[in-house]
């Protein structure tokens, strides 16, 4: 059951990256977006890999299909 809560904690504060960089940093560069995550990541304690980092970046950022 703890391991069940500290995967449901860290879902939880992985999001709050997500949120966090998807309402202040949405159609920005990437280079901008990537740059959001990782400080959002920091202060949320949150370790994201590059990949995700990197594509999320990129479909968040200019490559926006909101152009």
């Amino acid at each position: 059951m703890t391991r069940l809560l500290h995967l449901v904690e860290e879902a939880t504060r992985i999001r709050r990256v997500w949120e966090e960089v998807a309402t202040t940093h949405c159609c920005r560069p990437a280079e901008e977006v990537e740059a959001a995550y990782k400080a959002a990541a920091e202060r949320w304690n949150v370790s994201l890999d590059k990949r995700t980092v990197t594509l999320s970046s990129t479909w968040m950022g200019g490559s926006s299909h909101w152009d």
